[in-house]
């Protein structure tokens, strides 16, 4: 009886010996398992004190940014961004390839030549901003694109989205351009087509909001003659005319993903705020110089077309529209991007 007692004893005391070290091991785990996850979450958590630099071409492609930029002026973005806009998206170009600027806002026909020429060096982030084209028309009868055949059409400046895209709406309406004078050299800017419609001495143009909203209210008889928006999804399906978009480094994209998606959020909370085009958002979009007044800000926001999209809807809208462009004429864009041109997160 007195040796079972002390093996039982002996038994007892050995898995003692085996599971206290077993125990120890886990407490010392403890504090670096909860070091790993403490680091994780600070990980996942954007830099805010990272320096974002943000390019925005002045007009409807800056529109959905007039919160971000006001925020960013308050000290509520949480963010360090840094934004600018430029009048001429030669000026951001350069920036956006080189890494001077994180992200920039740019025509689309303009980023697909830009990811061509740098080698991949940009990316699309997102579709801004949707058809923003009219026909304007001052004295003649216009009611589809046969009543054009005969007629001088005036664009602002060549190489651009407007001669592009209204080349492409009257091949896909069964003329040539044999049929319809297209003048991109008369009028090298919307600003000077613009005060030259104004004026009256224009009668058939094709401009951008915002400077239709500007040019009825300087001129009364200028009407709008079509809504290319429409003429083109008619054709090609709904959201495929896409004009305005943002693009990225495609380096700070790698190195930087956390801050580049917390940049979209910011941005698509923006562009929801301003296209709701309360009062303040009015004001916002004044307060940040892309527009001139309120009145004209207001009249012309609804027709802006301002928008977010992203990631597969961005992809599918726009390759349509590139692949439009590009059939229509091959000088619109260096080549239709591939897979490596769309940025998803």
């Amino acid at each position: 009886m007195k040796n079972i007692i002390l093996k039982a004893f002996a038994l007892i005391l050995a898995l003692c010996m085996v599971v206290v070290p077993l125990v120890s091991c886990n407490n010392n785990e403890d504090p670096d398992t909860t070091d790993s996850t403490t680091a994780a979450t600070t990980e996942s958590k954007p830099d805010s004190s990272l320096e974002m630099k943000i390019y925005l071409l002045n007009g409807t492609t800056a529109l959905g940014a007039s919160k971000l930029i006001s925020d960013t002026k308050a000290g509520k973005a949480g963010m360090n961004y840094k934004i600018e806009t430029f009048a001429a998206a030669d000026a951001i170009t350069g920036a956006i390839v080189s890494g001077e600027c994180a992200i920039a806002a740019l025509p689309t026909n303009a980023a697909a030549n830009l990811y061509k020429k740098s080698a991949g060096k940009v990316q699309l982030l997102a579709i801004n901003t949707l058809g923003v084209l009219y026909l304007l028309n001052n004295g003649e009868e216009i009611s589809d694109f046969n009543s054009l055949k005969g007629k001088t059409i005036y664009l602002p400046g060549a190489g651009s989205n407007p001669e592009f895209i209204t080349a492409a709406l009257i091949k896909a309406n069964g003329l040539s351009e044999s049929d319809i004078t297209l003048d991109t050299t008369t009028y090298p800017s919307p600003d000077a087509l613009a005060t030259a419609v104004s004026a009256g001495q224009v009668s058939l143009a094709v401009l951008p909001e915002p400077k239709v909203t500007v040019v009825r209210n300087n001129n009364q008889n200028v009407q709008v003659a079509m809504d290319f928006t429409a003429e083109w999804e008619k054709i090609y399906g709904e959201n495929t005319m896409a004009q305005g978009c943002l693009v990225v480094n495609t380096q700070f994209a790698k190195d930087h993903p956390l801050e580049v998606a917390k940049f979209l959020d910011d941005y698509k909370a923006s562009v929801e705020y301003i296209a709701a085009a309360s009062d303040d958002a009015i004001n916002m979009i004044v307060d940040a110089g892309i527009l001139p007044a309120a009145g004209v800000a207001k009249k012309a926001l609804p027709n802006c077309n301002i928008c977010f999209i992203e990631g597969k809807d961005m992809k599918n809208a726009i390759s349509v529209f590139y692949a439009k462009l590009y059939e229509s004429n091959n000088k619109s864009i260096a080549a239709i991007p591939d897979d490596g041109f769309y940025y998803s997160r």
